[in-house]
């Protein structure tokens, strides 16, 4: 199937998103629907079809950590320097592939001696072996690696791509679940905790900085908005089951803003603005919109127009079945997202203390609007 094919059911499920969220902020005003004038316009698309090398220059190399103290929660930033926290000696590899360079990767591990094929591989479609597609993976918790535009996002746009065939545990309960862990993992050195409760991957989100992997503090306080996902055995997350709010941390896919009136905690950052059960959940719930299945692709969409960002998750569900969920999050409810601070796309592992596993992703567009 070609990469115009595949993504035409893509563009149909977004424009009918939008044109929902429009109608849906109407309604909840007592306006009439904005009238939008204008269209979208392709910047970049990037399949992984093309059997030429991704990398022009070879594959990235792993250099020191020149990122420790870039602000307040960095990873030996002003906050964990106050908590007399030392970051560990660890390495970086970064470098730019697709047209005009218009993405890069940044990967972060504690040894130079680690492949960085073991975390950034252009491999067989586990669905279907005549498509190439991206395999992001942490074979360690302490490795990280995120995918993002090497420059910042335009006034307006909308950012999507396939995400799925994800291995980044399961959070099932109980003693005897390693929940994608070897076991024994612990969150230092900013904490001391059992890394193992929670293992997860970010399908797509909105940061206010440059993308690259930090502690699990560090994206906290630059988060924006998210879709992603995180196998908690504590089972913090509620997830709408079609019925009832059921605590459950299997396979949880949250759809988030982060609400700019919220307490800043210092180690989670503001509360949540979750998205779920069509609406807008109040602040701090931890609520799920559904649960992702295994061996499945998705789709996922983030857009960001002139009243609010658009997040669109669409396949397969747990609970919902073949469905397509629309959140639309008031841009005036969200941190950071005034003018003049900067919004980049991102997805994979950002953490460098937390998760351990592998996912894939296709087809990533961007695009923009033109008057």
């Amino acid at each position: 199937m070609s990469f115009a094919v595949r993504w035409l059911a893509c563009a149909t499920m977004v424009l009918s998103a939008a044109a929902l969220s429009s109608q849906t902020t109407g309604a909840q005003t007592g306006a009439a629907a904005p009238v939008h004038r204008g269209s979208w316009k392709l910047l970049y698309e990037q399949n992984f079809e093309d059997p030429a090398p991704l990398f022009k220059a070879g594959l990235p190399r792993w250099v020191p950590d020149s990122y420790q103290d870039t602000d307040d929660y960095s990873d030996g930033g002003a906050h964990f320097q106050r908590l007399g926290v030392t970051p560990p000696v660890a390495f970086r590899a970064e470098g730019t592939f697709g047209k005009d360079g218009w993405l890069s990767v940044a990967a972060y591990s504690r040894s130079d001696a680690t492949k960085f094929s073991d975390l950034f591989q252009v491999v067989a479609d586990p669905a279907d072996a005549h498509h190439r597609v991206l395999k992001v993976s942490s074979p360690a918790h302490t490795d990280g690696i995120v995918v993002r535009p090497t420059k910042a996002l335009p006034k307006k746009y909308r950012v999507c791509l396939k995400v799925g065939f994800a291995s980044f545990g399961d959070g099932k309960p109980g003693a005897g679940s390693l929940n994608g862990y070897a076991g024994g993992e612990k969150d230092e050195p900013w904490s001391n905790g059992d890394a193992t409760l929670e293992n997860g991957f970010y399908w797509l989100t909105i940061l206010d900085a440059t993308p690259r992997p930090h502690n699990n503090v560090w994206i906290h306080h630059h988060r924006k908005v998210t879709i992603d996902s995180d196998n908690n055995k504590e089972a913090w997350t509620n997830i709408w089951e079609g019925k009832d709010w059921v605590a459950d941390g299997q396979h949880p896919i949250m759809m988030f803003g982060i609400d700019k009136d919220g307490q800043d905690d210092g180690n989670t950052g503001r509360p949540f603005l979750s998205w779920s059960h069509g609406a807008l959940q109040s602040s701090g719930a931890i609520r799920a919109v559904d649960a992702y299945k295994d061996n499945t692709w998705y789709s996922a969409c983030i857009e960001r127009n002139e009243n609010a960002f658009v997040l669109t998750t669409s396949g397969d569900f747990k609970w919902g079945g073949q469905q397509t969920y629309v959140g639309t999050i008031p841009i005036g409810s969200v941190y950071q997202a005034g003018d003049g601070v900067p919004d980049f796309f991102m997805f994979g592992d950002p953490h460098n203390n937390y998760y351990r596993g592998t996912v894939y992703y296709d087809d990533i567009r961007l695009e923009t609007w033109q008057e």
